[in-house]
């Protein structure tokens, strides 16, 4: 009797076992599950892409677009900025630095000056995957920080080395610009598959030495600019003179003419008659008289 009541209990205890590693190995599984689908979940931020790496396949050709994407667990995912990004490299934190990432240009006047400059750029959707797989892997970030940074202070100078110093510390600095960022986008589209959007020297930091020059120059500027304003104004004075001199001998010689207009036409008007009629109202009101040409003589009555 004892024995059929263990053997009852021992079937109870193996449905309680089997029930209770059925319950267990689907909680396993849940876990395991749970877990497969967080490390299969990749996440691409706003403005990205991902470009995909299978340890079966290679890169892929298809990138992943902003958002949540299941993929293979063993598969490695890289993201490149294709929204516009800022790169700044200053003197300090007030422009953007965290450091001191300023750097030194050469100027076609052979003279080295230290800028803050800053950069927007975007990696192009449609040559990440050649860019991923060119820079072995490394993603928009890692290529921009220890490839591109390392080159463009050498890309910069290549335009600035055609404009003299005074152009670059005061002058229109918007064309050198301008030159700078059509050079770079031309030089890191085809090396980097990066597009930039505008380049441009935000600041210029020069020492000691270098500010007492840029001031001289500065100064001989002015004096310079000074005695042309003078020079102009002179010149503008002489013309001034000119013009009333020769407008008032204009019109002095348009009053002679008319006054020896005036006398031709008198002249003109003088005849004989007129001379006898005039003569004769002369004799009426003063006696006799006679005349000579123009000229009138009076004699007393005879």
């Amino acid at each position: 009797m004892m024995s059929m009541k263990n053997e009852r209990k021992i079937k109870i205890m193996n449905k309680k076992m089997v029930k209770y590693s059925s319950v267990a190995l689907l909680g396993l599984g849940v876990i395991c599950g749970a877990t497969f689908g967080v490390m299969s979940l990749e996440k691409i931020d706003t403005g990205k892409v991902g470009v995909v790496y299978s340890m079966n396949g290679g890169v892929k050709d298809t990138t992943l677009s902003q958002g949540f994407h299941f993929i293979n667990p063993l598969d490695k995912v890289k993201e490149f900025t294709i929204s516009n990004e800022q790169l700044i490299l200053s003197k300090d934190s007030r422009e953007g630095s965290e450091e001191d990432e300023s750097f030194l240009i050469a100027t076609a006047d052979n003279a080295n000056i230290r800028i803050s400059f800053q950069m927007s750029y975007r990696y192009l959707p449609d040559k990440v995957v050649d860019t991923y797989k060119n820079f072995k892997g490394m993603d928009g970030e890692d290529i921009m920080d220890k490839r591109v940074k390392t080159v463009l202070k050498s890309k910069v100078s290549e335009i600035t080395t055609n404009h003299d110093l005074m152009d670059i510390y005061s002058g229109n600095r918007g064309k050198i610009n301008n030159e700078i960022t059509t050079f770079l986008n031309k030089e890191l589209s085809k090396t980097y598959g990066i597009e930039v959007l505008d380049a441009s020297i935000i600041d210029v930091h020069p020492d000691k030495q270098l500010d007492k020059s840029i001031q001289d120059r500065m100064a001989a500027m002015q004096k310079a600019e000074k005695a042309k304003a003078e020079q102009e104004a002179a010149k503008v004075e002489a013309e001034t003179n000119l013009i009333k001199a020769q407008n008032e001998a204009d019109v002095a010689r348009a009053k002679a003419e008319g006054e020896a207009e005036a006398n031709r036409m008198l002249s003109e008007s003088i005849t004989p008659q007129l001379i006898g009629m005039k003569e004769a109202e002369a004799r009426m009101k003063h006696g006799w008289i006679t005349t000579q040409g123009v000229n009138t003589v009076v004699k007393d009555n005879q």
